[in-house]
């Protein structure tokens, strides 16, 4: 469901969009859970921000407004709801649905959308009238946290009894340019506080998509997802354009949702979701114990490339030194092929039923290759539904019914969507509580650069609506934020950030000051988008290495305690800083030397200087 009762008609300036080129919505689609998708802020802190946020437009429901007209139900793109949802994202808009995995028929959960958009329509009329009279300014919005609280009901109650297949996501773009976005899924703010700190703010499920020019799909399996949509606790879906971009889309579903039984008989087995390899005389020529110098057989990469396009994973079930296999298979390129590979001296069945167990896919949906018809006849015998192949017979292997794949544009990603979670649940089972070795692996980078005028816009968004990681507590409006920047004693820097996942954009901005025997932090404004991520130790870390240009001994952050930025103290006080008797503010001795752990990799463009930074205290 979309939130279309927020539409105005008198905003949308632009011809409603059409599909360029024909197209077929997804048809395969038997259960879904209720979803309401809506328009949200990055940094919302209302009703807060409503008095102080240039960006602040209001809905008909006082709401702030992020997407250009709100959510236009347009009828001219095809969907298993009869239409598409056509948005036009703002700055710092994010599209997001409370998160439900009760799943139940398509066509019972889709009267309920229609329901429930009558039920909005008489709700926001006769809304601010109750709310007037009952002095609840929820009233002013009431399908909004109404929908909402229906659908975290709906999920508390499952506890993961029914389980979606995947999350469905069908999009047509209509511009020329690809448009990446940020999809992610995490615990709601009122689910954290059950959580260790840990949890909280380690992400639950983050990726980034690419949306072609055109109609694409994109399904993500729910082994991607379930250790925390299973819980039972609140979660958020989200969407957010990368970098801020401003794009213009139609939604066609964005849904959890399970397919129909695929029918299947004797002459129709289901299609093959991963192919597992032996390695000597299969994946390269000879035995790699007795020659070191093996090489692949001859299309086998061919091979490899070409079922990762088609969506269909790889492993490896083979009696072999793990290390000594490995090394080899990444001199020779291929080990990026395969997920999950079972390297060890076990039985290939038991290999097999454990790569099936950590891929979550049925045995019946994997085939399995081998030179040796012992091992053939030992995976055949134990595990009967795995389809077993001679290695003499791969050349026809792609040719084959069960092996040609998905044709949407993204299939191509999912071996990375699965690395992607692999590699999270091995952080989380390798770092266990070593957060900061789980930080290292995520590769973030820190780019700071001196303010300029074209900043400005961004940053006096920041200064508004920063709630959680604003230090001063501060809040500028337009006027006053350009006579204090005109202030030539301050230094001015804005702070952008990426890691492995994406590109968060301008993220921070601080300025600084020098007074006598310290170097001191007037104003520090971050989004929430980075926090937990040690932005703002790697921030003072490299101040005092390389912008300490008289040597003072301390470092000062000017901080005022308001309701909402607790975060930004228990980050001053994980930095080693300490409270000021009697003043507003937290200081640490400045350590000569101090190089930080690796965590951040900084870049700053006003010293022209990278370092590797980040204090851990």
């Amino acid at each position: 469901m979309f939130e279309i009762d927020q539409y105005e008609a008198s905003l949308h300036t632009e011809q409603p969009l059409r599909a360029v080129a024909p197209y077929i919505p997804s048809d395969d689609v038997a259960e879904m859970s209720f979803l309401v998708w809506g328009e949200h802020c990055i940094e919302c802190a209302a009703p807060a921000c409503y008095q102080t946020c240039d960006l602040y437009e209001p809905r008909p429901d006082s709401r702030c407004r992020r997407f250009k007209y709100g959510i236009y139900q347009n009828r001219h793109f095809a969907s298993f709801r009869g239409y598409g949802a056509e948005v036009a994202f703002k700055k710092w808009a994010v599209f997001q649905a409370t998160g439900n995995t009760a799943m139940s028929p398509k066509s019972s959960i889709v009267r309920q959308e229609r329901l429930a958009v009558v039920a909005g329509r008489i709700l926001s009329a006769i809304g601010p009238l109750i709310g007037r009279i009952t002095r609840d300014e929820r009233w002013q919005y009431p399908i909004f946290g109404m929908s909402r609280r229906f659908s975290n009901w709906l999920h508390r109650r499952n506890k993961g009894r029914t389980k979606p297949d995947a999350f469905l996501l069908e999009v047509y773009n209509p511009g020329t340019e690809p448009v990446r976005m940020q999809f992610g899924m995490e615990y709601a703010p009122r689910a954290r506080h059950r959580l260790s700190e840990i949890v909280q703010i380690r992400p639950r499920f983050r990726t980034t998509i690419t949306l072609a020019p055109g109609y694409s799909r994109h399904e993500f399996d729910r082994r991607l997802f379930e250790s925390f949509t299973e819980t039972g606790l609140e979660f958020n879906v989200a969407l957010t354009p990368e970098a801020d971009a401003h794009a213009r889309l139609v939604f066609l579903s964005a849904d959890f949702i399970r397919y129909r039984s695929r029918k299947t008989s004797i002459a129709k087995d289901p299609d093959v979701k991963c192919v597992v390899w032996d390695i000597d005389n299969t994946i390269w020529d000879g035995i790699l114990v007795e020659d070191d110098d093996v090489h692949p057989k001859e299309n086998v990469k061919q091979i490899l490339q070409a079922l990762d396009q088609r969506g269909i994973l790889c492993s490896i079930a083979s009696k072999n030194s793990h290390e000594v296999a490995w090394c080899r298979l990444e001199q020779l390129g291929l080990s990026e092929y395969f997920l999950v590979p079972q390297i060890n001296w076990l039985p290939k069945s038991e290999n097999i039923r454990r790569i099936a167990k950590h891929l979550n896919i049925g045995l019946d949906t994997v085939a399995f290759v081998d030179d040796n018809p012992f091992e053939l006849n030992e995976v055949s015998t134990a595990v009967p539904e795995v389809a077993c192949i001679h290695v003499k017979d791969v050349d026809g292997l792609l040719g084959g019914e069960r092996f040609q794949g998905s044709k949407t544009a993204d299939s191509q990603n999912r071996r990375r969507y699965y690395q992607e979670a692999i590699s999270r649940e091995e952080a989380q089972a390798d770092f266990g509580h070593d957060y900061l070795r789980f930080l290292t692996h995520c590769e973030i980078q820190l780019e700071i650069r001196g303010y300029s005028e074209k900043d400005f816009d961004r940053v006096a968004e920041l200064v508004q609506r920063t709630n959680q990681l604003n230090f001063s507590g501060r809040k500028y409006e337009r006027d006053r934020l350009r006579q204090i920047l005109d202030d030539t004693s301050l230094e001015k820097y804005v702070l952008y950030s990426s890691d492995k996942f994406g590109a968060y954009g301008l993220i921070g901005f601080g300025m600084v000051r020098h007074p006598a025997g310290v170097i001191e932090i007037q104003d520090l404004m971050l989004s929430c988008r980075i926090q937990g991520k040690l932005i703002e130790h790697a921030f003072f870390d490299h101040l005092e290495m390389h912008h300490n240009r008289e040597n003072v001994p301390s470092l000062r952050v000017n901080f005022i305690e308001t309701k909402r930025n607790q975060p930004a103290r228990l980050a001053l006080e994980a930095a080693g800083l300490q409270k000021l008797e009697g003043e507003d503010g937290y200081a640490r001795a400045i350590q000569p030397g101090r190089a930080g752990s690796g965590i951040v990799r900084v870049t700053c463009g006003a010293c022209s200087e990278v370092v590797a930074t980040q204090a851990v205290k």
